[in-house]
């Protein structure tokens, strides 16, 4: 199952904010991805994720996997955490 989301960050992204969007997408098995611009990050790598410090805009997460709806609306909420 595939399934998408966008996103429209109205605080930017900081480091603490960056470590829980990865904690939180490694706890799903589906494959994970975000994308924003031209870029497309792998969701469950810190050093492939940390190119969203400091970001604020709008994005698009996609996942790929038996639970991709639940890591899709987990990673939705923990985005929308302020």
């Amino acid at each position: 199952m595939i399934a998408a989301v966008n996103c429209l960050l109205s605080k930017k992204i900081d480091h603490k904010k960056i470590i829980r969007i990865v904690s939180k997408a490694n706890q799903f098995d589906s494959y994970i991805l975000i994308e924003f611009g031209k870029k497309t990050l792998n969701a469950k790598s810190y050093l492939s994720t940390s190119e969203l410090h400091d970001f604020l805009g709008s994005l698009k997460l996609y996942a790929k996997g038996h639970d991709s709806k639940l890591a899709i609306e987990a990673l939705q909420t923990t985005l929308a955490d302020q």
